[in-house]
């Protein structure tokens, strides 16, 4: 029986400029005499971007625009550049400046000079009654008058930066060309849109100079929002034959807080998410090399919890059975909005459940299943979205029995932790939760509805976690092989199913000899290993854990032996007896089991690569 993300983006805008074709012969006359205005445009492309009026509504039909022109200095030597401030109510100034408004009226486009398409800045701030811009119920009142802007065909360069705050109550300072200071909440930074820099220095001496074209002076000015919350959610699903999974319960941290809650909370460090921290922080924001806004903070994570939402899995319908369907925290598949997380520590699932046979009646409940997210898919970053899928299989690492004295069963617990990026920014990994966890990932392998892993997308690169520490992996300790489909983790611990390494061809599997890096995502040597899978394909990715020696500690001398307990008289292991509480560790060395010995074994993680399209 075989059982088995995308967030759209959130707005994208163009600032546009046309010319007013007043000046139809000589280039150097052009460059020296340009009065062609800046204007406005929302013009982008529909991928997964909103444009036009869309956008204008996403952005609550205005926006505030800050932009510099740098000119030559007297000695030509860029040490002594000229900068100064176009689109802002001061001068240039290094630390802070004011920014222009800029607002969308539908159907107003050609009114003004500085209005081709439905976009304006010019206004003033006088009057009886006090003059507003704008569309019905989200009009700006200016607080200076805003004149019209023209290009100037001497500049060097010129540089655009934008923002809007949809939701009020946070606080935006320092605002210059290299970023600004944002103080806010997750509902706030939710509200925050943040266009790319653009550095624009090519000039467009054509004398048409098109309405709609690549970024040049003269041409258009094409701006690219993106939201600077970060969103996340969490999902199960089951693939164990014969069973559903229900009454899914959460610790709120492992069993030194044996209490549980039908919400899905997994312990960690974050930021606003516990009783005693802050919902709200501060944000650097600066630009990289590609314009792009980053997001850094100083503040410090609180180790808590994060809060899914409830996780509803009662009666016997039991919970989704392919990553496609999932049951999803908080009864549906949005996204929470939430502060974005510099920390990148350890996320862990202490969860609960019950496996139920729906043809016998027959219930077997598991206690003290554990899942670890690694750090290195915990940095959650701005305008992207985080899935986290949790796959109970037949390779529970829970226990049936008493905890604390029965061991794991033989059915581990795997999870699934995808990461979704908005702007075609996407991030997806599965991790197998067992003890000990094998994750996977493969750039591109994301969706709306789910993971699917493809040939078409590259290489598929592989970390095992140790208890929260990746393992250093070798040609002997990690090994690719192709099984048949349907085949499942337990099948190949209990050696029901064949299977074949891969060891020539195209898909042989290595161990990084250098770090890689992928999608904001560290791949280091030694600790990851990577393959190329083919079309159509079941691979099962095999990693052998060395056995552990027992170790015997000394009982501190004074220290009266526990009555009932076993205890030892040699740090071998020799002398094994059964203390009566009489005995004390004075003079007399007695020993403890402190490490028991566990044998060589090997986990597995199965990948399903899609069929060629």
């Amino acid at each position: 029986m075989k059982k088995q993300l995308f967030l759209a983006t959130v707005a994208a805008m163009a600032l546009a400029s046309c010319t007013s074709e007043e000046f139809m012969g000589d280039d150097t006359i052009l460059e020296q005499n340009s009065n062609d205005p800046i204007l406005f445009e929302s013009n982008s492309p529909r991928v997964t971007r909103a444009a036009g009026a869309e956008a204008a509504q996403i952005l609550g039909y205005s926006f505030k625009v800050y932009a510099t022109k740098t000119t030559e200095g007297p000695t030509n030597n860029d040490n002594d550049d000229v900068h100064s401030n176009v689109f802002a109510l001061n001068t240039f100034h290094e630390t802070s400046n004011n920014p222009y408004w800029v607002w969308y009226t539908d159907n107003s486009a050609g009114n003004t000079k500085s209005n081709t398409k439905n976009w304006d800045y010019v206004g003033t701030s006088s009057g009886t009654p006090s003059p507003s811009y704008g569309t019905e119920g989200y009009k700006v009142t200016l607080t200076s008058d805003q004149t019209i802007k023209y290009w100037d065909y001497s500049a060097k360069k010129y540089i655009f930066t934008a923002f809007k705050e949809t939701v009020t109550g946070g606080t935006l300072s320092n605002i210059t060309t290299t970023g600004f200071t944002y103080s806010g909440t997750a509902a706030q930074l939710a509200g925050l849109f943040i266009a790319d820099k653009l550095t624009i220095s090519e000039k467009n001496n054509t004398p048409t100079k098109p309405a709609t074209g690549v970024n040049k002076i003269g041409n258009i000015v094409q701006f690219n929002f993106r939201n600077a919350a970060t969103k996340v959610r969490l999902g199960i699903y089951e693939t164990i034959p014969g069973y559903v999974v229900k009454n899914v319960n959460f610790r709120p941290n492992n069993s030194e807080f044996p209490e549980t809650t039908t919400n899905a909370i997994l312990s960690g460090s974050f930021f606003g998410t516990s009783p005693s921290a802050s919902g709200t922080q501060t944000y650097t924001v600066t630009y990289g090399a590609s314009g792009i806004a980053q997001l850094a903070t100083t503040g410090t994570a609180s180790s808590y919890y994060f809060d899914f939402g409830t996780f509803a899995s009662t009666g016997n319908t039991g919970i989704g059975t392919t990553s496609t369907a999932p049951t999803w925290a908080s009864g549906s598949q949005n996204y929470q909005i939430t502060l974005p997380n510099n920390t990148g520590g350890n996320m862990i699932l202490y969860v609960d459940y019950d496996l139920y046979n729906t043809i016998s009646g027959e219930t077997i409940h598991i206690t003290g299943a554990k899942a670890v997210v690694p750090a290195m898919y915990m940095t959650w970053k701005s305008n992207y979205a985080y899935t986290y899928l949790f796959k109970i299989s037949d390779n529970t690492n829970g226990k049936t029995g008493t905890e604390g004295t029965s061991p794991e069963g033989l059915f581990p617990i795997t999870f699934d932790a995808l990461a979704i990026s908005t702007n075609d920014n996407q991030v997806g990994t599965i991790t197998t939760v067992s003890t000990p966890a094998i994750t996977t990932y493969q750039d591109g392998s994301v969706s709306d509805a789910g993971i699917t892993y493809a040939n078409a997308n590259g290489a598929i690169y592989i970390t095992v976690n140790t208890g929260g520490t990746l393992a250093s992996l070798t040609a002997d300790n990690i090994k690719l092989y192709t099984v048949e489909a349907g085949t499942t983790e337990a099948d190949l611990i209990l050696g029901t199913k064949t299977k074949t390494e891969v060891t020539t061809g195209d898909n042989v599997l290595s161990v990084l000899s250098a770090d890689e890096k992928i999608q904001g995502i560290t791949f280091a040597a030694s600790t990851s290993a990577k393959f190329t899978p083919a079309a159509g394909t079941t691979y099962a990715v095999e990693f052998t854990k060395d056995a552990v020696a027992a170790v015997y500690t000394a009982v501190a001398n004074g220290t009266t032996l526990t009555s009932e307990k076993t205890y030892y008289t040699s740090d071998t292991g020799a002398g094994e007896f059964v203390s009566n509480g009489s005995q004390t560790a004075d003079g007399t060395n007695y020993y403890e089991l402190t490490t028991p010995a566990a044998p060589a074994f090997d986990q597995y993680k199965i990948i399903e690569v899609a069929p060629a399209p």
